[in-house]
């Protein structure tokens, strides 16, 4: 068999493999709320019994304006639930930096913290992917009385649509650690990104400009 049709046929299979495999993740999500224009997904995780949460929602406002709210850390308190405050611990790069969280948590829990590298992962002209997860760092240890949550993993993808409409996607996995059981910490899992998505889209329009 010629080299060129083994490497066709070798390249045709790690197509299919590949294909298949994203299919089968995709099938994988389990929709469980459709409201108010914001799909819900979830799906179980291997070696947890924590829940990762995607979810989708249409902005009719500008890609460029929606990425303005997600890295303006000082006012995310507006607009997310619980949130007591965010600060850049450290600018890593242009792509990168160390970001700190502080959660106010309902009576009787404690409160949360997460201390987390934000990526730019992905960037096109009609699509930024931001990828988050927890790690230690010296710059913000752990505080008595306040719970350190672990951020397993946090992407939110922006897609342009039209130059006043975007496509957002949360997928959202966390671990909030203390006492807390896991049916709890799973309630939260698919409460919070809608509310966090529905509140964008409401602070994200309200600001349009004409």
């Amino acid at each position: 068999m010629a080299l060129s049709t083994r490497l066709f046929l070798l390249t045709s299979c790690l197509f299919f493999t590949i294909s298949a495999h994203a299919q089968n993740q995709e099938s994988n999500w389990q929709k469980i709320k459709d409201e108010d224009g914001i799909l819900v997904y979830s799906t179980a995780v291997s070696g947890s019994d924590i829940i990762k949460v995607k979810t989708k929602i249409i902005i009719d406002a500008p890609l460029q304006r929606i990425r303005q709210i997600l890295d303006d850390a000082p006012q995310r308190n507006q607009w997310i639930p619980y949130l007591d405050h965010s600060t850049v611990l450290q600018p890593i790069s242009d792509t990168q930096r160390l970001e700190y969280s502080l959660f106010d948590a309902p009576w009787p829990a404690s409160n949360r913290d997460f201390v987390y590298r934000i990526r730019l992962q992905h960037r096109q002209n009609d699509q930024l992917v931001f990828r988050m997860k927890s790690e230690q760092s010296p710059l913000m240890p752990e505080q008595a009385g306040i719970v350190r949550a672990e951020l397993i993993e946090s992407i939110y993808t922006l897609t342009r649509l039209q130059p006043q409409r975007t496509r957002v996607e949360l997928v959202f996995h966390a671990d909030l650690k203390g006492w807390l059981p896991v049916w709890i910490i799973n309630i939260v899992q698919r409460a919070l990104p809608f509310r966090m998505l529905k509140n964008l889209r409401a602070r994200a329009e309200s600001e349009r400009t004409p």
